[in-house]
């Protein structure tokens, strides 16, 4: 059995070692290929983030394509085209939900706490307090509702502050199992403006399908509150960047955590790079761990050995 790896981000020893080391703890014999080393090599699994489309087309046994990192946009269309019936299957978390939560949580409490206000007073050497907020007021909305919201929600619920969601059917994609215990409101995406125009900061962190692409324009942000937040950590294209600053700069919105954008990195000039009011990352809200994600990797290739399917698996039809 041979397995692929192309990930240009990550050295192929790292991914071999963690690969190899947890596929002789469960029993598996198999024999990890560096598929930029090795192209033409033919593999039974492949393990990718954005590999070239014709090193894709040339793999011909493929019984599954394994993706790192949460969204699958990237590959999806590709992989249906040239392998029809060949299954995507994504990570689950592997270690990126705590690392999602810790990233909302600091966004929300930087929103909460001011910084916003408390920077542009710096820039003007002005000393003045600020008041808060009732925290009961403080709705933090989350856009899309899969594993990585449900990690974040349950941590800013565990901040007292109040929340409720919003997805394509109006449930959790775990049919609220990730959100055990919390009492929070989830909206059909048919309601999204009543659940827009109920949210003080609003957590963006659905996958990219034709139906997200350009959902939050001018219209649908503008039903936010006057003096709104926004984080999005999910895919930059979901947002029209254009009216997201023509409402900061309105000052409908109050501030913009971007950890993703429609093109990657954001070019040099952009006007987003120096507004005061937006924080930039360089989309690491998330980032795929080695080591989990092999394990995990492993125990979905051992689930197809024995017949089973895997959780994971991508309906190609939604896009996630």
């Amino acid at each position: 059995m041979k397995l692929a790896v192309w990930d240009p981000d990550e050295p192929f020893r790292r991914w071999r070692d963690a690969l190899v080391q947890h596929a002789l703890e469960i029993g598996l014999a198999i024999d990890v290929i560096d598929a930029s080393a090795q192209p033409d090599a033919q593999a039974d699994f492949a393990l990718v983030w954005k590999p070239p489309t014709d090193w894709l087309q040339g793999q011909m046994g493929l019984r599954a394509v394994f993706n790192l990192g949460a969204g699958v946009d990237a590959i999806a269309p590709q992989l249906h085209r040239l392998h029809p019936g060949v299954p995507l299957i994504r990570l689950e978390d592997a270690g990126m939900g705590r690392q999602m939560a810790d990233y909302v949580a600091e966004g929300v409490l930087h929103a909460y706490r001011r910084m916003p206000d408390y920077a542009a007073q710096q820039a003007r050497q002005r000393w003045e307090s600020l008041p808060l907020p009732p925290r009961a007021s403080f709705t933090v909305g989350f856009l899309g509702l899969g594993q990585m919201g449900a990690a974040a929600a349950r941590r800013v619920a565990a901040m007292d502050f109040p929340i409720h969601a919003c997805s394509r059917s109006g449930q959790s994609r775990q049919s609220h199992a990730g959100l055990a215990g919390l009492s929070c409101p989830i909206f059909p995406l048919e309601r999204l403006d009543t659940f827009l125009a109920q949210t003080r900061v609003l957590v963006v962190l659905l996958p990219l399908t034709a139906d997200t692409r350009g959902l939050l324009d001018y219209a649908a942000l503008s039903r936010l509150p006057q003096g709104a937040h926004l984080i999005n950590a999910s895919r930059g294209a979901v947002i029209d960047q254009a009216d997201l600053l023509d409402l900061l700069h309105g000052g409908q919105l109050a501030s913009a955590l971007l950890d993703v954008f429609a093109s990657e990195p954001l070019p040099a000039g952009d006007p987003l790079w120096s507004h005061p009011r937006v924080r930039i990352t360089p989309h690491v809200a998330a980032q795929t761990l080695v080591g989990p994600s092999a394990a995990q990797v492993m125990r979905k290739i051992a689930a197809i050995e024995r017949g089973e399917q895997p959780g994971g698996v991508v309906d190609m039809r939604l896009g996630y």
